[in-house]
C-alpha cells in the first residue's frame, strides 16, 4: 500500500510544473479532450526524447541545425485534425477550432506572428521573460487542418523554424512560416 502511495505522489509531483504552465494558456485542456479521439492527431514529447536527441554525436549539419532548435525545449505538444479523401468533415474541423478559440487563454500571450495565405491563418503567440521565450503556440486555422501546437522550456525563435522542417509531423510545417516572415 505505502508503495503505491509513493509512486503516486512522485506522479503528482513531476505533473504540478507541467500542469500549472498549461492552466495558464488552457491549452491542456484542449489536448486532454481530443487526444485520441477519432479523426485527431496527437503527439506529446517530453523533455526525456528531446534530452536524448542532444546527446547524439553526428556530422550531419542538418541534424545539428535540429539540435539547436531542440536546445532548451522541454514539451512540445501538437494536437491536428485534418479532413482528408475519405476522412474528416469541414463541421468536426470548424468545432474543434472555436473550442481553441473559446478555451485557450492568450491573455498572457504576446502575439509574434500572423501569417494569411490561401490555404490558412497562422498565429504564433509567447510568453516571454526577459529575452527568453517560454511557451511558443501555434494555432492553424487551414481550409482542410486545424493544428494547436505548445512548445515549453527556454526557446531561441532563430532555430525553432527548423524543427518544422526536420519533424515531419502534420502541422509542424507551419513553423517554417515562422523562418520566412
Amino acid at each position: 500500500m505505502r508503495h503505491n502511495f509513493v509512486k503516486f505522489l512522485m506522479i503528482v509531483l513531476m505533473a504540478v510544473p507541467f500542469a500549472t504552465v498549461a492552466q495558464k494558456s488552457g491549452a491542456n485542456s484542449i489536448f486532454e479532450r481530443y487526444s485520441g479521439k477519432d479523426g485527431y492527431t496527437s503527439v506529446d514529447i517530453n523533455k526525456g526524447l528531446f534530452e536524448l536527441f542532444a546527446e547524439i554525436d553526428a556530422d550531419d549539419p542538418e541534424f545539428d541545425d535540429f539540435q539547436k532548435a531542440i536546445e532548451g525545449v522541454e514539451s512540445m505538444r501538437l494536437i491536428a485534425y485534418q479532413i482528408e479523401e475519405d476522412k474528416g468533415n469541414i463541421e468536426e474541423k470548424e468545432r474543434f477550432i472555436n473550442d481553441i478559440r473559446s478555451n485557450v487563454t492568450l491573455d498572457e500571450f504576446e502575439e509574434l506572428l500572423v501569417v494569411k495565405d490561401k490555404d490558412a491563418n497562422i498565429n504564433f503567440y509567447a510568453i516571454s521573460s526577459g529575452s527568453v521565450i517560454r511557451e511558443v503556440l501555434m494555432i492553424v486555422d487551414g481550409a482542410n487542418e486545424a493544428v494547436l501546437l505548445s512548445l515549453y522550456g527556454d526557446i531561441d525563435l532563430k532555430h525553432i523554424a527548423k524543427l518544422g522542417s526536420t519533424m515531419d509531423l502534420g502541422g509542424m510545417e507551419y513553423l517554417g512560416k515562422m523562418k520566412n516572415n
